[in-house]
């Protein structure tokens, strides 16, 4: 399953970009309020809130600094896709996706700097790589689903029930491989990072909601920023710990937080299905 991830990824952000079109993801950047808060919650108030929860629950010093880079890691690709199940604003996660990704090669390093967390003298430019290769996998196939749409809008509109369709498989598909890969992780350190780790979870979905709320955006938007900062690219946090860092200990949050996010993440799907996103 993990060889055919990136391709799911893909799909889900491809079907994404055949329900927007360039003008919504304009519109957010001419009016920034909602992606300047989103990114705020995402950037600054998450790895605060990790630093925050590894001393209250006296973590180990390698569980705190996996629940740091799980913290500093950008929104991950499905949360774009359960935006758009979840009738919330998709343009608004999708644009803070791409500009928490490309940004990663200097808000992760930085945020694993002020909490201590040392990487190496190669530790940024191996980010920078990184970053950019995340935000190509995210733009890629929002760019082809975009101009498919622009350029072939009676196809798509053909063809719309069917990519939903499989939009879903993937998505359950990805979602309960989650569960089953990351099992072993769940039943042995559950008892020693669960709590914090879910605290991460739950605490990223009230910052967003209430960052959003204070800002006076509408539901669609608090849902977004919600969905957003509660899905981590948790792919990305396990390979900052292993191959750039060189701590596979490290990993240990990234993995519950995996199958914690998405718990919540289908919660709030069914939450905005059920019309709780008007009014």
């Amino acid at each position: 399953m993990s060889a055919l991830l990136p391709l799911g990824l893909a799909f889900l952000m491809f079907v994404v970009g055949l329900r927007l079109t360039v003008g919504d993801l304009c519109a957010i950047v001419a009016r920034p309020k909602a992606l300047a808060t989103g990114l705020a919650v995402q950037v600054v108030a998450l790895p605060a809130l990790a630093l925050a929860l590894g001393a209250a629950f006296d973590l180990p010093a390698p569980l705190a600094a996996g629940l740091l880079v799980v913290a500093a890691a950008p929104g991950g690709i499905t949360s774009n896709y359960a935006a758009l199940l979840a009738r919330a604003d998709a343009a608004l996660s999708t644009a803070m996706t791409l500009a928490t990704s490309l940004a990663a090669f200097l808000t992760v390093p930085l945020a694993l700097r002020l909490g201590g967390v040392d990487g190496g003298a190669s530790f940024g430019a191996s980010t920078a790589r990184l970053s950019l290769a995340m935000f190509v996998v995210s733009a890629a196939p929002l760019a082809a689903g975009l101009a498919l749409r622009r350029f072939a809008p009676a196809f798509v509109a053909r063809r719309s029930a069917f990519f939903d369709r499989i939009g879903r498989i993937v998505f359950a598909a990805i979602v309960l491989a989650t569960f089953w890969e990351n099992r072993a992780a769940l039943v042995d350190h559950a008892g020693a990072a669960g709590p914090a780790t879910v605290a991460l979870n739950l605490g990223a979905i009230g910052a967003g909601w209430l960052a959003a709320r204070s800002a006076g955006l509408p539901r669609p938007q608090r849902f977004a920023i919600v969905m957003e900062t509660g899905l981590q690219n948790v792919a990305l946090a396990i390979f900052v710990a292993t191959s750039v860092l060189g701590r596979s200990d490290l990993t240990i949050p990234a993995l519950l937080y995996a199958v914690v996010m998405n718990v919540s993440a289908l919660a709030l799907i069914a939450a905005g299905r059920r019309g709780r996103l008007t009014g």
